[in-house]
This record gives structure tokens, C-alpha cells and sequence, in this order.
């Protein structure tokens, strides 16, 4: 039963579906202050709809061994590419201050995860990185009620990707704090709207 519980709340918490949600609650609470329809559906586009391709471009190498590290290396690869033509066409199309800052704070989240799993010797969890920044921006603009949503929703998610043996808890927490420090790097930078 545990197991059930754990693999539901992986599929209801990935990171794509997460990055929409966000996108959307925030359109949804700001209007046009945060963005155009248009500019949110561009940013689904990049922040979930390329990185998803990943599990299908993976399954096409069925022979390779290593299939779920296949399937993390395409992840990576996609998810820059994605969160970089987001970055690239929302500061050359002037969007709203707002959505570029996520977008920045995707692009450094994926930078630094790469820098992570590639130069040290520690494994930084991507999932965990690419949830917790939805919920760290969410936190940031909505305040009250989901702040709360945003914890226990972490809480849940961190319970079953170590349950499932996803990820170590020093994964999670490795990727966890990759995505707060992008997000504290965009915040320094730029600050927010």
C-alpha cells in the first residue's frame, strides 16, 4: 500500500506538471501583470513540454542497459534546452519581469545541478530540484496559505522518492538546495517583481 501511495505522488508531483501549475496559478492570481496567455503558454512549452519529451526520446534506445541513466542524461540535456530558449525569447520579446526571473532561476537551477553531478562526486536529484523552485516562487508571490500547501507538498514528495529508492536522502536534499540556490541567486541578482 505504501508503494502505491509513494509511486502516485511521484506521478502527481513531477516536475512538469508542477512547472505548468505554477505558470498557471500565477497568470491565473497577476493577469498581465505576470504575463500574457501567450507568454504562459511559450513558458509550458519550454518548462515542461521539452523537458517531458525526454522519457519518449529515451524509450526509442530500448537496448542500452542503462536506460534510467539514459533517460537522466536526455532529461538534463532537454531541460537546458528548454529553460535556455525560455530565457533567450523572454528577454529578446521583453516579457514581464516576473516570468523572466523564473525562467532565470530554472536555467541556473539546471546549471548548477550539472555542475554538481558532473565535477564532485555527490548525485544531485533533478526531480527534486525541479519541484522545489515551483514551490519556492509560489511561496515567494502567493504567501499565506500556499507557503503551508508548499511544504507539506515537499514533505510528500521527499517521503516518496526515498521510499521508492528514487533518490537518497542526501540526493533530495542536494537537489533541493540546488533549486534554492538559483532561486537566491535570481533573487540577489535581480531581484523579484
Amino acid at each position: 500500500m505504501k508503494e502505491k501511495i509513494a509511486k502516485f505522488v511521484r506521478v502527481i508531483t513531477v516536475p512538469p506538471v508542477l512547472a505548468s501549475a505554477m505558470l498557471v496559478i500565477l497568470y491565473c492570481s497577476f493577469g498581465k501583470e505576470f504575463a500574457s496567455l501567450a507568454e504562459v503558454l511559450m513558458g509550458i512549452l519550454c518548462l515542461s513540454i521539452v523537458p517531458v519529451c525526454a522519457y519518449p526520446i529515451a524509450g526509442l534506445e530500448k537496448n542500452r542497459p542503462d536506460t534510467r541513466e539514459n533517460q537522466r542524461r536526455i532529461a538534463f540535456i532537454l531541460n537546458l534546452a528548454g529553460y535556455l530558449i525560455a530565457l533567450i525569447i523572454g528577454i529578446t520579446m521583453k516579457y514581464p519581469k516576473m516570468l523572466v526571473s523564473i525562467f532565470w532561476a530554472y536555467l541556473i537551477a539546471v546549471l548548477i545541478l550539472t555542475f554538481v553531478n558532473k565535477e564532485t562526486h555527490l548525485r544531485a536529484s533533478g526531480h527534486a530540484a525541479s519541484c522545489v523552485l515551483p514551490y519556492l516562487v509560489l511561496s515567494y508571490w502567493m504567501g499565506g496559505w500556499s507557503v503551508l500547501l508548499c511544504i507539506c507538498l515537499y514533505g510528500i514528495e521527499f517521503w516518496a522518492s526515498v521510499e521508492l529508492k528514487r533518490h537518497t536522502i542526501q540526493e533530495f536534499l542536494i537537489g533541493s538546495l540546488a533549486a534554492v540556490g538559483a532561486f537566491g541567486c535570481v533573487w540577489m541578482a535581480f531581484g523579484f517583481f
